[in-house]
């Protein structure tokens, strides 16, 4: 192949092509093999892949069947009940359903085990590898606070966990380094705790108005923003609004009243660079939103007997292929959900 092409231009295919593709592409030549396998490569194909939406589905009613999950581009959207999901794979989520996904970054999802109180993963669902990391050195995630990132500095991954006055970085190269911090005084204003991963320093950023309770952090536009909500339960007054960080201050960017959609906004995600946003409600559920003309559509789920429990933002990408070995799951057997099989 090689004797054909220059080394320039098979990159630049190479790198266009979903990590199914390159996968079975690396039988085919020693050659291929280096280039997909490399890290440099690897690097590159991250950064050219598109963005995607997992979607975590389980039973609405048998708790030992397992969960599993499906991939969708922007525009594959399960809005209608007949096309919903035509053409997409379902595959089991290789956790118990009491892992939670706390982070996404550059494919790799961080996954943690809220039941056994001390074990987190690194996990990417599209080449299907796992890496278990050491237990955490915190007893009880009652009161911890977790976070996972990218260190573009040391080009390596970290996962940050705060609990109480203590806190611990791990660092997939050089594994856990603890931190001590304790308050001077009192804090009296609301503020978002920051984290340098390359310099490990603390900061702060000012919240809103003490008066609104914030529900969480989530990102617009590349832009950081929290969803916050009125402390008046009263039902005709009680609101849900979205701010964005914008330079040193905070902009409000969208309200809704909670009557219009049936329950407060606990989460919501960009999905479009046209700006629609993804909403989760309490009693609605996932359903995308366009500000721009004020529409709402809810989302389906997989089956009768499904329902849609998470949705992560990621990229499809071949990060820790060179690290771990491929997840234990049933790959080969049907799965049998509401008399419909899939892979």
């Amino acid at each position: 192949m090689s004797d054909y092409l220059c080394e320039e231009l098979i990159v630049n295919i190479l790198k266009r092509l979903p990590p199914k593709s390159l996968l079975r592409s690396r039988s085919l030549c020693k050659k291929l093999y280096s280039y997909i396998c490399s890290p440099d490569f690897i690097h590159i194909h991250t950064f050219q892949s598109q963005q995607k939406l997992l979607f975590r589905h389980g039973s609405s009613y048998k708790n030992e069947e397992p969960d599993f999950y499906t991939f969708h581009g922007e525009d594959e959207l399960p809005l209608c009940l007949e096309r919903g999901y035509i053409g997409m794979t379902a595959v089991e989520f290789p956790f118990r359903r009491d892992f939670c996904i706390i982070g996404s970054c550059n494919g790799i999802l961080c996954v943690f085990d809220y039941l056994e109180a001390k074990c987190i993963s690194l996990w990417n669902p599209s080449i299907r590898r796992k890496l278990t990391l050491p237990d955490c050195p915190h007893r009880s995630f009652s009161r911890v606070h977790t976070g996972f990132g990218f260190d573009p500095i040391t080009n390596d991954y970290k996962i940050v966990s705060i609990h109480n006055r203590s806190s611990f970085v791990y660092a997939m190269k050089t594994e856990v380094e603890p931190y001590f911090s304790q308050s001077n005084g009192i804090v009296d204003i609301c503020y978002i705790l920051t984290f340098d991963l390359s310099t490990h320093v603390f900061g702060t950023i000012a919240l809103l108005d003490t008066s609104w309770e914030t529900r969480e952090l989530t990102t617009i536009q590349g832009s950081l923003a929290v969803i916050s909500y009125c402390m008046d339960y009263r039902e005709d007054d009680d609101e849900s609004w979205i701010w964005m960080r914008r330079v040193d201050s905070w902009s409000l960017v969208f309200k809704l009243k909670t009557n219009q959609v049936q329950g407060r906004i606990y989460r919501v995600l960009q999905l479009t660079n046209n700006g629609d946003l993804l909403f989760n409600t309490f009693f609605v559920g996932f359903h995308v939103c366009k500000p721009n003309i004020g529409t709402r559509s809810r989302l389906v789920d997989f089956s009768a007997v499904s329902c849609m429990d998470d949705i992560v933002v990621c990229v499809e990408s071949l990060q820790l292929l060179d690290m771990v070995t491929a997840c234990e799951v049933k790959e080969k057997q049907n799965l049998v959900l509401d008399g419909l099989e899939f892979f």
